[in-house]
């Protein structure tokens, strides 16, 4: 199961159960431009060891938000961008725990660790 802490939240339900994983992410893929969101970083931290980093950010619309984790090399490795959840504007890093907070100061910790969240 997957599982986060919700700073701030009323409620017990820690599960990410409600995230919707999709498919692998291939960053060589065919396109249609017409597709494709402009994104603007707004923090980044880096992970111990060549472990990469997390980054986050918002997208073109007001509510949009994303939290990203990306090899060393820069190239991402998994990606969640939210339509309606606000711009994520920092991250923390702790070990191998991100702690990634909105522009309304609410927060969700990732275990990085976890093999949906891990490089």
């Amino acid at each position: 199961m997957r599982t986060a802490l919700f700073a701030g939240s009323t409620t017990t339900d820690r599960s990410l159960s409600w995230f919707e994983l999709g498919p692998p992410f291939v960053p060589d893929w065919e396109y249609d431009p017409d597709d494709l969101l402009d994104v603007d970083w707004a923090d980044r931290a880096v992970l111990t060891s060549d472990q990469g980093s997390v980054c986050c950010g918002e997208g073109p619309m007001g509510a949009d938000g994303f939290l990203a984790r990306l090899n060393p090399d820069g190239v991402p490795i998994w990606v969640v961008f939210m339509t309606a959840s606000n711009p994520s504007l920092h991250v923390h890093v702790d070990g191998m725990e991100a702690t990634f907070t909105n522009n309304l100061d609410r927060s969700v910790v990732i275990d990085l660790e976890l093999s949906d969240f891990a490089a």
